[in-house]
C-alpha cells in the first residue's frame, strides 16, 4: 500500500451523539435495505422505453435482423434471455436482476478503492452515497448498457488503483476496458478517471508502466472483438463504425452547447447534497498535489458530462458518478466522525428514502396488460409500428423514435410509413410515444418539430383504427357519403365489419361481425350516413375494453 493511502490520525475523534448514525451498523444496514429495494424495484418499476429497445436488439440478432454494430455488442451476452418463460416483461425483469449484479460490482469496486484511500468505514459511506445519490434507485439497475459499462470500468479502475498490475491484472484491465467501450462508446467519458489512476500510481514507475501497457493492449482487443461482432451481422452496415462514432460524438458533445441538461443536473445536485459536500471537502483538503490531481480526475467524468454531454438524462448519472464516490470516501475521512459527517449521512439517507418511495410509486401494470393483450391477439410475431420496439420479440424495422431519432428523421425529411406498410404490411400500431399518439389523435395533421412528417401522419390515420388503450389495428372507418363508395384496404388480410346495418361489400352482403378478406380497393354500398368500420380480424376474441387509456411510460424525469 502506498504510504499516502493511509490517513490515520488525520480525523478528529467522533462525538458520542454522532456515533450511532455514522456507525458501521447503520450504514451497512442502510446499504442492505437499499439493495433489497433494488430487487423489489426490478419487478415493480415502470420500464423505460430504451430498456425495451435494448432487449429488441437481442431478438433482432437472433432473428438475423440486426444490421447496426454500434452500441449492440451486448446481444452476444444476453442470447439466453430469449429462453426465459413469459413475454418481454419477464425477460426484462430477469435482465434487471443481472443489472443489479453489475450495480453491486460497481459498488464493490468503489469500496475497494475507497478502502485504500481512506478506511473501511468511510468506504461503506461511499457505497451508501452511491446507492442514495440522485436517480440511482430509479435507474441504476435498468436494462441498458450503462450498468454493464460502469461495472467494467470501475472494476478496471479498482485493479489499477489497488493492484500490483501483475500479468493477469494487466490482462483483466485490458479486457474490462475493451468490453466497456464495446458496450457503449460513452465509456470514453471515464478517461479522466483512468488518467487520475495513472497519476496516483506514478510513484511506482513499474506499476504505472504496466497500466499504460494495459491500455495499449485494450486497443487491439477492442478492435478484434468489434471485427468479430461486425462479421457476425447478417448484412454489412451501411456506414462505417468511424462515421457512426464521429456522428454520435458531434451530436452528443458538440452540437448541444453548454449545460444541455441543466435542469436534470440541478435535480441531481439537490438529491445528492451529502455526497457532494464530502467530495468537495475531499478535493479541497487533498493534502498534496498528486492526490489532488487524482481526486479532481475522479470528479471530472461527472463535471465534464454535465457541462457538455447532451444525453445526461437521469438514467446517465448512476453510470457516471461512481468515480466521484471514491472522492466522497476521502472527504469523509478528512472531516472525521463528527457532526458534519453525520449530517452528510443523514442527507443521503433522507434522499434515498424519498427516492425509494417515489420509485415504488411507479408501476408497470399498464405495460404488463398492454403487452399481454398484444400477445393474446397475435400469438405469432407480426410486423408492427411503435416508438421503441416495445414488443421486442416481434420484427420492427423502423427507426428508434427517441428525440435524437426524430431529429434525424426530420433532418432527412423523407416520409417512411407508406413504404413500410407496403413492404411489411404491419397489422399492429402502438401509440406508445407522443409522436405516434399525436399522429392518431390530434384534431388535425400538423407540422411540429417532434411530430411525424405530415405525410406519415396521413398514412397512419388512413390505415389504422383504435382498438384499446394504445393498441391500434389495421383498418378503416368512414361515414358513407353516397350509396356506393370505394376505399382501399390498408394492407391485405382479413377484416371484421362493424356497422349498424348490413352492407354490400364487393357484391356480397355483409353484416355486423362478418369477416371479409381482400387486398387493394373494396366497394361498399349502403344507406347514406351509415358509420362503417373495418378492423383487422384476429383469431383471438377482441375486447375493446381490455385496456384503459393512459401513458405507458413514467419518463426518465419522474423523480
Amino acid at each position: 500500500m502506498p504510504p499516502e493511502a493511509t490517513l490515520s490520525g488525520t480525523a478528529p475523534e467522533s462525538n458520542r451523539s454522532d456515533t450511532l448514525i455514522s456507525s458501521g451498523v447503520v450504514v451497512r444496514g442502510a446499504i442492505l435495505v437499499g439493495f433489497a429495494l433494488l430487487l423489489v424495484l426490478s419487478w415493480t418499476r415502470n420500464i423505460n422505453w430504451d430498456e425495451f429497445y435494448f432487449l429488441s436488439r437481442v431478438h433482432d440478432n437472433l432473428a438475423g435482423r440486426l444490421e447496426t454494430p454500434m452500441q449492440n455488442f451486448h446481444v452476444h451476452a444476453f442470447v439466453w434471455l430469449a429462453h426465459v418463460p413469459g413475454n418481454e416483461i419477464m425477460q426484462i425483469f430477469v435482465a434487471r436482476l443481472c443489472m443489479t449484479g453489475f450495480f453491486a460490482w460497481t459498488a464493490w469496486s468503489i469500496h475497494r478503492i475507497a478502502t485504500q484511500l481512506a478506511d473501511r468505514r468511510t468506504a461503506d459511506i461511499a457505497v451508501l452515497a452511491f446507492l442514495t445519490s440522485g436517480f440511482a434507485l430509479a435507474h441504476g439497475t435498468s436494462f441498458r448498457a450503462d450498468p454493464i459499462a460502469a461495472a467494467c470500468l470501475m472494476g478496471a479502475l479498482s485493479i489499477m488503483m489497488t493492484g500490483r498490475m501483475s500479468l493477469w491484472q494487466i490482462i483483466a484491465v485490458a479486457i474490462l476496458s475493451a468490453l466497456a467501450l464495446l458496450v457503449t462508446i460513452k465509456a470514453a467519458l471515464y478517461l479522466p478517471a483512468f488518467l487520475g489512476a495513472l497519476v496516483w500510481r506514478s510513484d511506482r514507475i513499474a506499476v504505472a508502466g504496466r497500466i499504460v501497457l494495459a491500455g495499449l493492449i485494450a486497443l487491439p482487443i477492442t478492435a478484434g472483438l468489434f471485427a468479430l461482432h461486425v462479421a457476425a451481422l447478417p448484412a454489412p452496415p451501411e456506414a462505417s463504425a468511424l462515421d457512426n462514432t464521429s456522428a454520435a460524438a458531434s451530436k452528443t458533445l458538440v452540437q448541444s452547447g453548454f449545460f444541455p441538461r441543466s435542469e436534470t443536473a440541478l435535480l441531481w445536485v439537490l438529491l445528492s447534497l451529502g455526497p457532494i459536500t464530502l467530495a468537495a471537502i475531499g478535493i479541497l483538503r487533498a493534502g498534496n498535489l498528486r492526490r489532488g490531481i487524482m481526486l479532481v480526475s475522479f470528479a471530472l467524468p461527472l463535471l465534464a458530462s454535465v457541462i457538455f454531454y447532451r444525453n445526461a438524462f437521469p438514467y446517465f448519472f448512476p453510470y457516471i458518478v461512481p468515480p466521484l464516490m471514491v472522492v466522497v470516501a476521502f472527504g469523509a475521512i478528512r472531516v472525521g466522525y463528527g457532526s458534519l459527517l453525520t449530517g452528510a449521512i443523514v442527507l443521503s439517507l433522507v434522499s434515498g428514502v424519498w427516492q425509494g418511495m417515489k420509485a415504488l410509486g411507479e408501476n408497470a401494470e399498464l405495460q404488463r396488460a398492454t403487452i399481454a393483450e398484444v400477445h393474446r391477439l397475435f400469438p405469432e410475431p407480426v410486423h408492427y409500428i411503435d416508438h421503441n420496439a416495445m414488443i421486442s420479440t416481434f420484427p420492427r424495422e423502423l427507426f428508434f423514435m427517441s428525440s435524437w431519432g426524430i431529429e434525424g428523421y426530420h433532418d432527412v425529411g423523407e416520409p417512411v410509413m407508406a413504404a413500410y406498410l407496403e413492404m411489411h404490411a404491419p397489422p399492429l400500431l402502438l401509440t406508445n410515444r407522443w409522436a405516434l399518439h399525436q399522429a392518431m389523435t390530434a384534431s388535425e395533421i400538423t407540422d411540429l418539430p417532434y411530430a411525424l412528417l405530415p405525410e406519415d401522419q396521413a398514412v397512419l390515420r388512413a390505415s389504422y383504427v383504435h382498438y384499446s388503450g394504445t393498441i391500434w389495428l389495421a383498418g378503416l372507418e368512414m361515414t358513407l357519403e353516397s350509396e356506393t363508395t370505394t376505399r382501399a384496404l390498408p394492407i391485405p388480410g382479413r377484416y371484421r365489419l362493424e356497422s349498424p346495418v348490413a352492407l354490400i361489400i364487393d357484391g356480397r352482403r355483409v353484416s355486423e361481425g362478418d369477416i371479409i378478406e381482400g387486398s387493394g380497393a373494396v366497394t361498399i354500398s349502403g344507406p347514406v350516413g351509415t358509420d362503417v368500420r373495418l378492423i383487422w380480424h384476429t383469431d383471438a376474441v377482441q375486447d375493446e375494453g381490455a385496456l384503459p387509456n393512459g401513458w405507458l411510460y413514467a419518463g426518465f424525469w419522474r423523480l
